[in-house]
């Protein structure tokens, strides 16, 4: 049984050119363009899947604890005021819960789509029917679990540090369904390869945000676009960023 660790596993040579995060959002629209239908399908099935977690949590939280509010009065230059809504420590709960959850369900959905762009990568097929094939589901959902719990306590914490976990840890699931990784493994090597690659990591954040803004700003049909684009990129800066081989 070959390494999964050695780059001769995945086939191909591997690019000895600088990593480029200009070349990633470049490398995934060409991998779009040469079969928009990949995963499109797949892509929306997870965004249908998170925005309906969305919305019952805002329903759910809204209609119990997070939508009771409480009221103070008060009295300024002789005018009596009143003052309602949910207190801040109240609001960031829910605010910690709500991406807890979100974040639990999409690393769930999206591991099979970071496996899709992977086979595409490596000039194999993907379809629907795959979503949930070629990878440890239970390492997943250990992996899943954790961060969306470490990004829910962190989140509490005044929002940056949630975000910061979610910035190291948001190549996990590539190493579990790429390399075969356990939960705890792959966490590590996601936050290791983020570090050292600091500089080349959050430049291609910034230019995916900004794709993802594009395409939110034309709506439904230009997200169809962007995400996938996003997708293939971050597929490619995985591989890139490991000295691992891609397609052409």
């Amino acid at each position: 049984m070959s390494d999964p660790t050695d780059p001769a596993a995945f086939g191909g040579p591997v690019d000895g050119t600088p990593y480029r995060a200009t070349e990633a959002i470049s490398y995934g629209w060409r991998k779009f363009k040469a079969g928009p239908s990949t995963l499109l399908v797949p892509m929306i099935v997870v965004l249908v899947v998170l925005v309906v977690v969305g919305l019952i949590f805002a329903f759910v939280a809204g209609g119990g604890f997070f939508g009771t509010k409480s009221c103070e009065t008060g009295n300024i230059g002789g005018q009596a005021t009143v003052d309602c809504g949910q207190s801040f420590w109240r609001q960031l709960l829910g605010a910690g819960l709500g991406a807890g959850l979100i974040s639990l369900v999409a690393q769930i959905m999206l591991a099979g789509i970071y496996r899709g762009a992977l086979r595409v990568i490596d000039g194999e097929g993907f379809s629907l029917g795959e979503l949930f094939e070629g990878y440890n589901k239970m390492q997943v959902v250990f992996a899943a679990i954790f961060i969306a719990l470490a990004t829910a306590i962190a989140t509490v914490l005044c929002y940056l540090p949630g975000v910061l976990i979610a910035f190291f840890t948001s190549y996990t699931l590539f190493f579990i369904v790429d390399q075969q990784l356990e939960a705890a493994e792959a966490i590590q090597a996601s936050v290791k390869m983020v570090w050292h690659n600091f500089g080349h990591a959050l430049l291609f954040l910034i230019l995916a945000a900004i794709c993802v803004a594009i395409g939110f700003i034309v709506l439904i049909v230009g997200l169809l676009v962007a995400v996938p684009v996003v997708v293939f990129g971050a597929a490619y800066t995985y591989r890139r960023l490991e000295g691992l081989p891609v397609g052409p």
